[in-house]
Parts: structure tokens; sequence; C-alpha cells
């Protein structure tokens, strides 16, 4: 009995079972989804689609209210000068041929010999757009979009910026922060507002 035991396990080991590897788990492209895919999956949330890839807008406080300041100001000026108009959270689509891009400025400002009268989304930049700074925006990101804006038809571009509490401006020809009174020749003549009015919310007055 012991000789046959031993028999089997000399068989056993000049006949090992060839191991087999478990197939490994492939890992699958991210998905680029079109315009048309983004908006169903979106659900009405502002998006962004850069490479097919959707990138939500998430706003701070900081970023809300400066955004609102800023675009009251923008109104007061064109009920006074009725040259053209803004829009907050407007998306552009400034690849008409490209399915998979999209981008949406905080603030755009269109002048009326720009405005695409009956067309639900712009396919040029805004003649002066707007982003916002939030928490944790990447920088790096705010320079390719002033890039882009630049070269598809922007004249400005502000960056506005609530936790340095002053406005990154660039055109073809300069870059600039502004921390006093900021204007806007190229695009909007006699338009002024102090800085610190994009950032502070009027207090009222005491009465004493």
């Amino acid at each position: 009995m012991a000789a046959v035991v031993k028999q089997f396990a000399t068989k056993k080991e000049e006949s090992p079972i060839p191991l087999v590897e478990a197939p490994t788990k492939s890992t699958a492209p991210p998905k680029r989804f079109t315009f048309e895919q983004a908006l169903k999956i979106s659900d009405g949330r502002p998006f962004e689609l850069i490479d097919g890839r959707i990138v939500y807008k998430m706003a701070d406080n900081f970023h809300s209210e400066a955004q609102i300041l800023l675009g009251a100001e923008f109104v007061f000026y064109f009920k006074a000068n009725p040259i053209g108009r803004a829009r907050t959270e407007s998306t552009i689509r400034l690849w008409s041929d490209n399915p998979y891009e999209s981008r949406v400025p905080d603030i755009a400002v269109v002048l009326n010999e720009n405005v695409r009268v009956g067309e639900r989304y712009d396919d040029r930049a805004p003649d002066l757009a707007v982003e916002i700074v939030s928490y944790k925006d990447r920088w790096t990101g705010f320079f390719q979009k002033a890039r882009l804006y630049l070269e598809k038809g922007s004249r400005v571009v502000w960056i506005v910026d609530p936790y340095e509490k002053a406005v990154f401006v660039i055109t073809p020809n300069e870059e600039r922060w502004v921390r006093d009174t900021l204007t806007c020749p190229e695009v909007l003549p006699g338009f002024s507002i102090k800085v610190q009015d994009i950032f502070n919310w009027p207090v009222a007055a005491k009465v004493e």
C-alpha cells in the first residue's frame, strides 16, 4: 500500500497540472460623449465638454456673489448704453464640426453686431469673456480657456479672483492684475467699476 501511495505521489510530481492564469480585467477607455448626449446626462446642470469628457461647473459662495455683483454692473451699463448684452453660464460651441467640445464662460459679454438672433448656442467666443475663480480651481485651466477665447473671437478675458480680490486681465497684447478700477475700453467704452465692489456685498448705511 505504501508503495502504491509513493508511486502515485511520484507521478504527480512528474506531471504537474499546468497553472492557468486568471484573465486580467481589461480597462475600457473612458467614454467620449457628444454634446447632445451630454445634454441628456447633465439633466440641466451647467457643464463644459472637453474632448468628450463632461466637466460640471461647481461654484462656491464667493464665486456666485462676484458673478451676480459684476453681472448687475453690466445690466446697468447696457441700460444706459444699449450696445450689447451680458449672459451668465451661456454655452458656446466654438467648433461647429466637433461634437465633443463646448465651453461655458461665467459671464459672456456680446456686442450687438455679434449677437446671433434666434440661435440657441453661440459659435463665437464673447467679445468679453469672464471666468470667476472657485475654491480648488486650477489657473492652468483658466489660461487655456483664455487663449482659446482669444483665438475664437474674444478681445478681452477677465479672470475674477475672489480670493485675491483682484481681476487678471488678458488681451492679445498684455496680461496684468487690476486691483483698483476696472475698465474695458476695448469693448465697453465708459465702463468703470471699483474692483472691491465686485467682492463686497452692499451694506446698509448706519442710521444715527
